[in-house]
């Protein structure tokens, strides 16, 4: 298959026809679509019915966590998955540290606690794994969790940046993001860096120097 193909996700004879001819799937579902399990087995369905050799399927650290229904969908696409007939492996990344700018008004503003605790990865790091799992096949049928080397909080991104910190409520968040903020605020999220570092075959990223790499990138283009 040549060139871009748009499909309707929700659309299992779209998703067959977008996939028709490839090799592998690298499947990740539009953010937090309240039908993303449906779009997880429209994927697998098509995968097998073409008979598709692999699928590597972008999912979310600690996908069991039922009060946040974006992760929730994502273990029962896990589920549909490992019960398929197809050669999968899974990935698990943390939140990652480019959610995060510089803000023009040096306040930077979260709407869960400042201190959470989070294994904030590198975006790159992510796609560098992501890459390496697609062309070897020595990762199939394992679930592996892509998260940064050190646990930091909201707090020190600030430092980082130079700026002060402001926790603010959730506004008018869509449910989803709301319960995504309100867990947050009680829990953080935080994973273990052992498996990213395997498929890296480095350690990973530290989240403060690649949030302070890209913000240097980014000055340096407005300029």
């Amino acid at each position: 298959m040549d060139g871009e193909v748009i499909v309707d996700l929700l659309d299992a004879s779209s998703v067959r026809d977008g996939i028709r001819g490839v090799d592998a799937v690298y499947h990740m579902a539009p953010n937090m679509h309240p039908a993303e399990f449906e779009i997880g087995r429209n994927m697998i369905s098509a995968a097998q019915d073409l008979s598709v050799e692999r699928i590597v399927y972008h999912s979310v650290l600690h996908p069991q966590i039922e009060p946040m229904p974006h992760h929730w969908d994502k273990m029962r696409v896990e589920e549909a998955l490992i019960n398929s007939r197809l050669r999968w492996t899974i990935l698990q990344p943390a939140p990652y540290i480019q959610n995060f700018k510089r803000p023009p008004d040096g306040v930077l503003r979260v709407p869960y606690r400042t201190d959470a605790p989070f294994s904030f990865v590198d975006l790159m790091d992510v796609a560098e794994a992501a890459a390496t799992v697609l062309m070897e096949d020595k990762f199939d049928y394992g679930i592996y969790e892509l998260a940064g080397p050190a646990v930091i909080t909201v707090e020190d991104l600030a430092r980082g940046f130079g700026v002060s910190l402001e926790s603010t409520d959730s506004g008018e968040a869509p449910p989803r993001l709301a319960a995504m903020f309100e867990y947050y605020d009680r829990h953080g999220l935080v994973g273990n860096p052992a498996a990213l570092e395997m498929i890296l075959g480095r350690p990973p990223t530290n989240a403060l120097d690649a949030l302070l790499r890209d913000s240097a990138a980014g000055d340096r283009a407005d300029h």
